[in-house]
């Protein structure tokens, strides 16, 4: 009987331990939920491909009233067109509800990543951040001359002659290079056109354009950038906060100063984030991180950051 006891105990003991641990952390972030003037940090990292959980989190953190600032902690690459694109949509959303955006970029916030970037209201890089790279690309490998090696032959039957595009043992045709070269113009016209929407004033500033009919002006700051800007050079924080791509220079503690005098919150501002559970699934994933199992073959147009 004794025994039992002792082992209910220890049991007892262990529950609420793990309880503790499991939901200690959502019971403090939904008190200062509570409070007020609040700034919620949200990490992206990595290249930009599945963005269901960023959405997540800026469409949970936009409908909570006292959360006044979203920072946006950033360190990638860039990523894919249609991924970039829907992440900026959710940012100038959180905008429309009256959230203040301010990012903060790490070592590197590059072409799909300074995209996204370009939607907030206040970007801080630090000096030697790796941002720019304004521009599309896309690859696919061509395999044809390996294959005619080892005597591996591939029949296609196909509906148009654009159909096979992208193809590893086709060559691609000059018709089909100028279809490609049109659609990723098409794309980049769309990321600069949201830049210059979202950074118009910065930008006109610093490329010394003084015309004041909106229309005009945007057009001016367009083609300025295309012509100079949007051939997917890269640039310092330095060289980006002369062009006004950037509003600031420091780090993240800047960042949130920024955030914070946006908010109306003196002294040291509360920042809530995301608290991940440590499972065994994650840490499997993070010690195989850099392992790749699945190689890509298919063509992908992508804002993507490439030396």
């Amino acid at each position: 009987m004794k025994k039992k006891i002792i082992w209910g105990i220890i049991i007892g003991i262990l529950a609420l331990f793990l309880a503790i641990r499991q939901y200690g952390p959502y019971f403090s972030q939904k008190q200062s939920l509570l409070s007020t003037n609040r700034i919620a940090l949200i990490n992206i990292e990595g290249e930009i491909l599945d963005t269901t959980h960023i959405l997540e989190m800026l469409n949970y953190y936009s409908n909570i009233p006292n959360v006044k600032v979203i920072l946006l902690r950033v360190n990638s690459p860039g990523g894919g067109v249609a991924a970039s694109q829907e992440v900026y949509r959710q940012i100038m959303r959180a905008k429309e509800k009256g959230k203040k955006i301010v990012v903060s970029m790490s070592d590197t916030a590059a072409s799909g990543a300074y995209y996204i970037s370009s939607a907030a209201d206040k970007i801080v890089a630090n000096p030697g951040t790796i941002t720019g790279s304004i521009g599309v690309i896309i690859s696919y490998p061509y395999a044809k001359k390996l294959l005619d090696k080892i005597g591996l032959e591939f029949i296609t039957v196909k509906s148009g002659q654009y159909k096979d595009v992208g193809s590893l043992s086709s060559e691609t045709s000059e018709n089909q290079k100028k279809l490609l070269q049109t659609m990723i113009n098409d794309v980049l016209y769309q990321f600069v056109g949201d830049v210059v929407d979202s950074r118009l004033e910065p930008l006109a500033k610093a490329f010394k354009i003084t015309e004041k009919k909106m229309d005009l002006k945007k057009k001016l700051v367009r083609d300025y950038m295309l012509k100079n800007i949007a051939d997917g050079r890269i640039l310092t924080g330095r060289q980006a906060l002369d062009l006004g791509l950037v509003d600031q220079l420091g780090n993240i503690d800047d960042a949130i100063e920024a955030a914070a005098k946006m908010a109306g919150i003196k002294g040291r501002p509360l920042v809530i984030s995301e608290r991940k559970k440590e499972t065994l699934g994650t840490m499997l994933s993070s010690m195989v991180g850099n392992i790749n199992f699945r190689q890509d073959t298919g063509a992908l147009f992508k804002y993507i950051l490439q030396y």
